[in-house]
């Protein structure tokens, strides 16, 4: 796998591109907020400085990850968001059958919320094997 010239600091060009969506979203929305502009600075210093430390420390030219760790987290995703949309429809039917007609939608970014948290702590755990 050919590694690209600026592959490396792909997490602090994406981190910028948030900085300057964020300034150009205060100066449209709501003027100058310059809390939000110094929080997305402060951010993109520490993802930047994280960054600078991850790419001096690695010498070698190895590369993160390999097919066959790919493989493993396409399957794990492919079974956790089956599971998490079966557990979903199963959680309406029953809502459904007890009565309901309405669910807030705060219960239903709740269940979001916890599928990104499990996946996210499943695929850690899937990339590290």
């Amino acid at each position: 796998m050919k590694k690209k010239k600026y592959q490396q600091w792909n997490i602090t060009i994406a981190s910028t591109g948030g900085f300057v969506g964020v300034i150009i979203g205060t100066f449209i929305f709501s003027g100058v907020d310059w809390s939000a502009v110094l929080g997305a600075l402060s951010g993109l210093i520490m993802i930047f400085i994280g960054n600078l430390i991850y790419v001096k420390s690695k010498k070698d030219k190895t590369p993160e990850v390999d097919e066959r760790t790919i493989n493993n987290m396409r399957k794990y995703y492919a079974i956790i968001a089956n599971l998490f949309l079966g557990a979903l429809f199963l959680i309406l039917v029953a809502m459904t059958y007890l009565g309901y007609d309405q669910i807030a939608i705060s219960y239903l970014w709740i269940f979001v919320i916890a599928y990104m948290l499990i996946s996210g702590i499943g695929a850690l755990i899937v990339s590290r094997r």
